[in-house]
């Protein structure tokens, strides 16, 4: 057997056992840490770096295009976005503390005590907080592709030109707000969820999302019935309207399975060319994008110049 040959079925085997051994091994180390008295919060922290530190080194070795291995002139504004969600999520932190309280406290008032089932195996309800989380997280995102003023922030997002690890937090402060600390934390919070089981599904969400935007070759399987990565959010990266409003789960695929949005077809690849068509004016640098949704006439006007508008920019 060549050298080749091992390289090429050692390739094969990485991408179809990457992304279940990283969220396998990622909660196992989770578990241990929490069974070692440590908290929950300052394990996952060092779990999650580590698993992006992997992803960003199988970009280089699994890569799915090569082209996208090589900066187009983004990583200092994806790179602030990256720091921007850290410092956001911190500041929401005590607010959604408060409100936990104040929302809890009553709903418990008025049901006479907590309604999560907390007497449930924890598995089974680290399943259940995760259909929960991905319901409002899937109808909160379909909103931002339907909703106009929310368009123009989640377009922050979908302006990239590119999909690899580092901009999955090219995110808008505002999109950041409504969507990851209001929307996929405050309801779980609120339902009396314990603290081990928001924990658990937490780590498992974030271990698999860090996939979504990897420029890795990964072969799902039957897991592109589970997980919202690979070419599954490729093509909502597409700058065709009915490819890109499709495949809205954060982590998973299954409300888009129930609710007819998910796209994968078979007989062709995610296409090479991302962002938004008819767009081409929106702006590149970190700031300018921050205050692109009060500039939305002006970045339109200046697109139709360079091309007409195509029918995802017209909500």
């Amino acid at each position: 057997m060549s050298i080749a040959t091992i390289i090429s079925a050692v390739r094969a085997m990485l991408a179809i056992l990457l992304v279940p051994a990283s969220v396998i091994g990622g909660l196992a180390a989770l578990l241990w840490a929490m069974n070692a008295g440590i908290d929950p919060e300052m394990a996952i922290f060092p779990i999650t770096l580590a698993n992006l530190v992997l992803v960003a080194v199988m970009e280089r070795i699994l890569p799915y295009r090569r082209e996208w291995n090589r900066s187009h002139g983004d990583l200092r504004t994806d790179s602030l976005y990256f720091l921007t969600e850290i410092v956001v999520g911190g500041l929401m932190a005590p607010l959604l503390a408060v409100l936990t309280i104040i929302i809890g406290g009553w709903i418990s008032t008025q049901v006479g005590g907590s309604i999560w089932p907390t007497g449930w195996p924890i598995l089974a309800q680290v399943l259940l907080a995760t259909v929960v989380r991905e319901f409002f997280d899937y109808w909160a995102h379909r909103s931002m592709h339907g909703i106009h003023w929310l368009w123009r922030l989640h377009a922050t997002h979908h302006s990239a030109q590119r999909v690899y690890w580092l901009n999955a937090t090219r995110a808008h402060p505002g999109e950041i707000v409504y969507r990851f600390c209001v929307v996929w934390v405050l309801p779980l919070a609120v339902l009396g969820v314990p603290k081990e089981v928001l924990a658990l599904t937490t780590m498992a969400a974030v271990l698999a999302d860090a996939y979504q935007h990897a420029n890795i070759a990964i072969r799902l399987g039957p897991l592109s019935w589970v997980y919202s990565i690979g070419n599954l959010h490729r093509w909502h990266h597409s700058r065709d309207r009915h490819e890109a409003d499709t495949n809205y789960g954060n982590a998973y695929i299954f409300w888009d399975a129930i609710f007819g949005t998910r796209y994968l077809p078979h007989d062709r690849e995610p296409p090479e060319q991302v962002g938004i068509a008819g767009l081409e004016a929106f702006p590149k640098g970190f700031f300018a994008q921050w205050i692109s949704p009060f500039r939305w006439a002006r970045i339109r006007s200046e697109s139709k110049s360079v091309n007409q508008a195509s029918p995802i920019v017209t909500k």
